[in-house]
């Protein structure tokens, strides 16, 4: 009840909405006054549409590098991942791992980063044998494939977003001058930078990875060090591998 009994409380606000509405004013429309006269700005031009669509879940996400200031070639692009100062945590040069493996080779590994036992190069720790026992049942070997870290240093914790550009940036001019047929993306930090936020989360199909020379089929799965501590996984991540096997012909 409200003012002494007379009048309850929905009673009030009814009478108040139907004095403006009776005013003329029907639609709340801002707090603030605005000058209704003024044309609206015009809305930022969107980027032109890919010429073939996304798979469900992919994202493109734009390179925070220009690209005229990346290298145009592998041996350039080597020696940025080893000196860069593009990384806000990179570690010092003596501590980041290069890639290995056969540049042009069909299938192209990125890993997210470097294990704390990698010394000269990727899966050369405790995650070594485990890691050649998933390629020869692809039917590979290292010889046959190019393996590359998303953070050629290993991070403390999550890569930070200013980071993660820059590496995306990075990798995109990788993938682009390495010209794999297929892309496997072992961890999370680079498969929500290259296909998109929630790629290792809803993994379990084939997807693309946007690079400046155009599309590659792409899997996201869990990183043989997360294997070796949950091997209930290793049937989620086989069946992911299995995707890739038609596209690379075996």
């Amino acid at each position: 009840m409200l003012n002494g009994g007379q009048h309850r409380f929905r009673d009030v606000i009814a009478s108040a909405i139907g004095w403006w509405a009776e005013a003329g004013l029907d639609t709340l429309a801002d707090e603030r006054p605005r000058d209704w006269l003024t044309p609206p700005a015009r809305p930022a031009p969107a980027h032109a549409a890919p010429a073939h669509p996304l798979p469900a879940g992919a994202a493109e996400q734009a390179p925070a590098t220009p690209a005229a200031t990346l290298p145009d070639g592998l041996d350039g692009l080597h020696a940025l991942l080893a000196t860069g100062d593009y990384a806000p945590q990179a570690a010092p040069p003596g501590r980041r791992i290069a890639p290995s493996g056969t540049p042009g080779a069909a299938l192209m590994i990125v890993a997210d980063m470097p294990d704390a036992d990698d010394a000269a190069t990727l899966f050369a720790g405790e995650t070594a044998t485990l890691f050649d026992a998933m390629l020869a049942a692809m039917g590979l070997d290292r010889a046959r494939a190019y393996l590359a870290p998303f953070s050629p240093a290993r991070a403390a914790g999550r890569i930070a977003p200013e980071q993660g550009e820059a590496l995306a940036a990075l990798m995109r001019r990788h993938i682009m001058l390495a010209a794999p047929s297929a892309l496997m993306i072992f961890g999370d930090e680079p498969a929500r930078w290259l296909i998109g936020p929630e790629a290792l989360q809803n993994r379990g199909g084939l997807r693309e990875v946007n690079h400046e020379g155009g599309r590659v089929p792409a899997i996201a799965t869990f990183h043989p060090r997360h294997l070796r501590r949950m091997p209930a996984l290793k049937a989620s991540a086989w069946a992911d591998m299995r995707l890739l096997l038609g596209v690379l012909g075996q």
